[in-house]
């Protein structure tokens, strides 16, 4: 946010409380229509988004022509809220004329948008939508196989102003009810204590192990990631701590920051509270957010063994030690504060046990957490930290609102364009029908979409566009969102423009590159983990496979990735010969190919005799 004065600072707070109470009353306690519900976030999102964000780097205060922005962007949602019952629900969509005011309006709607994807999601995304209303434009003179029939200005404006087909559907629906909740969720709990609570946690359970620290950066993001689903929040929430201890003990700048860099990214799989992306693939798959939460525990593990494996062996090769005796917290420290897990466990229950809305779950966690931080003074929420967590939680939805608005209209574009239906042909033509080709070109195209994008844009976008290749190639609709999910999430960490090694980047002092390469090395494994579920859905749980399918197939992956970590790092007991960990590495990556029990077994066979032969050598 830009300095700026105390009155903005006050307009802001004043009004991001407001935005906050008005969404708990009316998810809690009201029966809403959802576009107006949409359209009323707007109003405080589009405004407060000009103030938040000015668009010039080193800006020293809101400038005039902001201000004005603002204003001017509060018009059209509002507008449309008074009179959505007309203009949307009033009208045959497509046939009836559009108003000259709602072109009008529509128009500046638009442009706001655009900008505001600029500011928050990056040049990149902003130059996506241009690009998908341009070829939503141009349909019939673009060559074969994109060519379509085109739709005219007024039309492309109806779609994205007054129907839910464009900036109005599915991610903003989601962004402006369960996401929404999770990021108060997440204000209230880290006011509250909670997340200082899981870097206590952490320390305590890893901080006096080879590598402490890198391992308390792995553990505490996979913690922290549970009440926040943005990498770089994780990446700050966490790494003001870890980033600056690991280096004062000697840890390279780049493997510092990359390690908060690749456990925080995680932190959007670690259920209970993923990314948005997460809640926006249930309503995508018509299935209640506990399952994608369950579906997700497996994926997020092998995702941090991955992690946690080189960390470790990094650490015996260079010689790391843990954290000093007087750092480490007393266990009874640990016991005694273990109350602030309640809300979690409230949490998980609600939702995965009785089934209940995750809204409703995370309003009645976050006031768990209030009622509890009573119990310390140092933790109890006065009114002013009431105000100011209730103020926060919404203004860090804010930033999702308008990746979301954006990612409608270019899910709006490829809807009505057809070009997903085309692009599957292509996919499924390049790939000669090969499953493990086609999902190569998948991945591919999740992490270029990923580039300097959120995780929610990347994966609506390329779940817009490719969810429909692998279907056309035997893959389970579940298995294939969460691929795209998976790799969309890994994408932060992924050199040439990874979010998340910027902003470890920052804490770090050090080059983003330098740490994005290495926290893709660290997170090497965690790339192959999608290929699993997609071979092996019974480690998605809920895909009907028998238990003992799941466990032995979730056994065997483990191994694999364990042997693929130690490959990639090159050292057990000592450093280990290039025969070795190409063994490693080839037997890691059959393991995750479906083969049978008794492929398996050699396999397992050749990766323990090679770790018991090298830890035997001299």
């Amino acid at each position: 946010m830009a300095k700026s004065t105390k009155v903005v600072y006050v307009v802001v707070v004043t009004l991001t409380f407001i935005m906050a109470i008005y969404n708990i009353y009316t998810l809690l306690f009201t029966t809403y229509d959802i576009f107006a519900h949409m359209s009323m976030n707007l109003i405080f999102a589009l405004p407060l988004a000009f103030i938040l964000y000015s668009g010039r780097k080193g800006a020293e205060r809101i400038s005039w022509y902001n201000i004005m922005l603002a204003i001017i962007s509060i018009i059209p949602p509002l507008m449309l809220y008074l009179n959505y019952g007309e203009w949307v629900y009033g009208r045959f969509w497509f046939a009836a004329s559009v108003q000259p005011i709602q072109i009008i309006l529509g128009t500046i709607f638009l442009i706001t948008i655009i900008e505001l994807v600029r500011r928050y999601g990056g040049t990149i995304l902003a130059i996506l939508i241009i690009f998908f209303l341009i070829f939503l434009y141009i349909g019939p003179y673009i060559p074969y196989p994109f060519t379509h029939k085109g739709m005219s200005y007024e039309r492309i404006i109806e779609l994205n102003y007054i129907t839910t087909y464009g900036t109005f559907i599915t991610p903003l629906q989601v962004l402006s009810t369960y996401v929404i909740a999770f990021t108060i969720l997440g204000a209230i709990f880290s006011y509250t204590g909670i997340g200082q609570y899981f870097i206590d946690l952490s320390k305590f359970l890893v901080g006096r192990m080879v590598g402490g620290p890198a391992k308390i950066a792995t553990v505490a993001s996979s913690l922290f990631g549970t009440i926040s689903g943005s990498a770089v929040a994780n990446v700050y929430g966490t790494g003001v701590i870890t980033i600056p201890t690991m280096k004062g003990l000697g840890y390279p700048a780049a493997f510092a920051g990359a390690t908060e860099a690749v456990a925080s990214t995680g932190g959007q799989i670690m259920p209970p509270i993923m990314g948005a992306a997460a809640f926006v693939m249930a309503e995508l798959l018509d299935i209640p957010y506990s399952k994608i939460m369950i579906a997700a525990i497996i994926p997020a593990l092998l995702y941090y063994l991955g992690v946690y494996v080189q960390v470790h062996y990094f650490s015996i090769k260079n010689r790391l030690t843990g954290l000093p005796k007087e750092e480490i917290p007393h266990l009874k420290h640990i016991l005694i504060n273990s109350y602030m897990l309640i809300p979690m466990v409230v949490l998980v229950y609600i939702v995965a046990v009785l089934m209940w809305s995750p809204v409703t779950a995370a309003f009645i966690s976050g006031f768990i957490a209030i009622v509890l931080s009573y119990l310390r003074r140092d933790t109890m929420i006065t009114p002013k930290k009431l105000i100011l967590a209730l103020s926060k939680g919404a203004e860090d939805a804010i930033p999702m609102l308008i990746v979301g608005a954006g990612a409608g209209i270019i899910i709006g574009s490829i809807s009505f364009s057809g070009v997903a239906l085309r692009l599957s042909s292509i996919v499924q033509s390049a790939s000669l029908g090969f499953m493990q080709l086609a999902l190569f070109y998948v991945a591919v195209i999740t992490l270029i979409m990923g580039m300097g994008v959120p995780t929610t844009a990347a994966y609506i976008m390329t779940a817009a566009l490719s969810v429909p290749a692998l279907s056309t190639l035997g893959i389970e609709t579940l298995p294939a969102h969460f691929f795209i999910f998976y790799y969309a999430t890994i994408s932060a960490i992924t050199p040439p423009v990874a979010l998340a090694a910027y902003a470890a980047s920052t804490l770090a002092k050090e080059d983003p590159m330098k740490i994005g390469f290495q926290a893709v090395k660290l997170g090497f494994a965690a790339l192959l983990v999608p290929f699993v579920f997609v071979f092996k859905p019974s480690l998605l749980i809920i895909t009907g496979r028998p238990f003992t399918e799941i466990i032995y197939d979730a056994f065997i992956a483990f191994i694999a990735i364990f042997s693929i970590a130690v490959a990639l790092e090159g050292y057990i007991k000592h450093k280990m010969n290039l025969i070795e960990r190409s063994i490693l590495m080839i037997s890691g990556v059959l393991l995750l190919m479906p083969t049978q029990f008794f492929i398996d077994f050699i396999f397992i066979s050749i990766i323990l005799i090679v770790i018991i032969i090298h830890r035997k050598r001299k």
